[in-house]
């Protein structure tokens, strides 16, 4: 593997690409704006034998025609002409590309020749291949984001053998504040694979947890032994598409990916250190967590509410994912009998009734120095303004990961969360997703 040719994909100086096109509706204009507009810091080359410039870029009629070094090629002409353009790119001297393009192996019998031909090109010139068919790597940190223009930095890098996969997730962190590092759409892997991609993550300064949507695995040993590698220094949460039989089938028409029994994989992956998830969802909110939240010593966790409701519900998915609720101890709760209304529930789920942050503070600071609490979950299920700088003030008092759940808060609701994941605390958005984030952070410690 060429170390070079690989960073080159996630951090190239300059990009050509290929098929650029003035077209408002062509995945050409689509990736030429996004790049301008997440603000790409290399040089742009957009190829385009029938104009000269678009997006107020020079365009070039060949890849021959630039003069200056190219670090990356991507690819956006249609699947028959792919073939011609890699040997272009070899004879540039060209040793990352990525290809849009579908209309290969995932297409039948003739779309799998062409990938063959592929194959061989890249075999006799050296590059390295994303794709064909997926929808190209973003990275925020150099302004590249080809397909939804994100642009917020942040720690989550994923790899996904979907593009839908990744620009959920994407989008999600976007709207949310929190930001990714990296995004790769690997299509039909017919050379870069999630392999080479960890390999690159663990080295990566900027992704501190790695999210996986797979559908099939092609050398598992290697994969096997290079994730338990990976896992050791940082977190890698997977999921698996394909668990069923009717998924497996679709799997196979997606990418034409081998998608093996899901109970393989599952011992697989545990084996291989990665955390499993069986939602979208579920990836999305396990990857924030593990990027932000420290980990707890145990299963043992406090919950903080407003809401008799949104405690119970709490309460029940901590049930269900076998954590723990432990009382709070005798003079703890003395003290606060002391300070706070006869009618608060001194429970747990503790159930502060009232509609003022300084409660919720004041049952967390109490707690912070109790050996059989490990961790916090605050329900703000109100409108309550200064949640952000009491969650704050006792994050710097802990180690104890503090689990944020605010919900029914309205415009209120959506400062406090802004100050909150500016300031690298991040929040869910119901009680179950709260458990569920603090339910990755002790599976990854244990």
């Amino acid at each position: 593997m060429s170390d070079d040719a690989i960073r080159s994909i996630f951090e190239p100086n300059s990009i050509a690409i290929v098929g650029a096109s003035r077209n408002p509706e062509k995945v050409g204009y689509l990736i030429l704006e996004n790049l301008i507009e997440s603000g790409f810091k290399g040089k742009l080359f957009p190829i385009n034998p029938k104009v000269d410039e678009i997006l107020g870029v020079r365009a070039y009629t060949s890849l021959d025609s630039v003069s200056e070094d190219i670090d990356l090629a991507v690819i956006v002409v249609p699947g028959t002409i792919v073939p011609n353009v890699l040997k272009e790119c070899g004879k540039k001297g060209i040793g990352s590309v990525i290809v849009i393009s579908g209309g290969f192996r995932e297409s039948g019998k003739e779309g799998e020749e062409l990938e063959k031909l592929v194959i061989k090109i890249i075999n006799e010139t050296g590059i390295r291949l994303v794709g064909p068919n997926c929808i190209g790597v973003d990275n925020p940190y150099v302004g590249m984001s080809m397909w939804v223009g994100v642009k917020k930095k942040g720690p989550i890098s994923i790899v996904s053998q979907s593009g839908l996969v990744g620009t959920a997730f994407q989008c999600w962190a976007e709207k949310e504040g929190i930001g990714i590092s990296k995004c790769i759409s690997l299509g039909n892997q017919v050379d870069v694979n999630e392999i080479d991609i960890l390999r690159y993550f663990v080295e990566d300064p900027n992704t501190k947890t790695i999210a996986m949507y797979l559908e099939g695995i092609q050398n598992g040993r290697e994969f096997m032994r290079v994730a338990s590698e990976v896992s050791k220094k940082k977190p890698i949460i997977a999921l698996k598409g394909g668990r069923t039989e009717k998924g497996i089938k679709a799997a196979k028409s997606h990418t034409r990916s081998l998608s093996g029994k899901s109970e393989i994989f599952e011992a697989a992956i545990k084996q291989s250190g990665i955390l499993s998830t069986s939602s979208l969802e579920e990836l999305y909110i396990s990857s924030k967590a593990l990027s932000f939240l420290p980990l707890p010593k145990g299963r043992r966790v406090l919950i903080i509410t407003s809401s008799g409701g949104a405690g119970i519900m709490a309460a029940d998915t901590v049930d269900r994912l076998n954590l723990e609720l432990p009382s709070i101890s005798e003079n703890v709760e003395e003290r606060l009998r002391q300070t706070l209304p006869s009618y608060c529930v001194f429970d747990n789920p503790f159930d502060v009734t009232t509609t003022t942050v300084e409660s919720f503070q004041l049952v967390m600071e109490e707690n912070l120095e109790d050996e059989n609490i490990d961790a916090f979950l605050p329900i703000f299920a109100d409108p309550l303004p200064r949640a952000a700088e009491a969650v704050k003030s006792v994050a710097k008092k802990t180690e104890k990961p503090i689990v944020v759940c605010y919900v029914g808060g309205g415009k209120v609701e959506d400062i406090e969360k802004e100050k909150m994941h500016e300031a690298g605390i991040p929040v869910f958005s119901t009680p179950e997703k709260a458990v569920t984030a603090l339910y990755a952070l002790v599976r990854y410690n244990e």
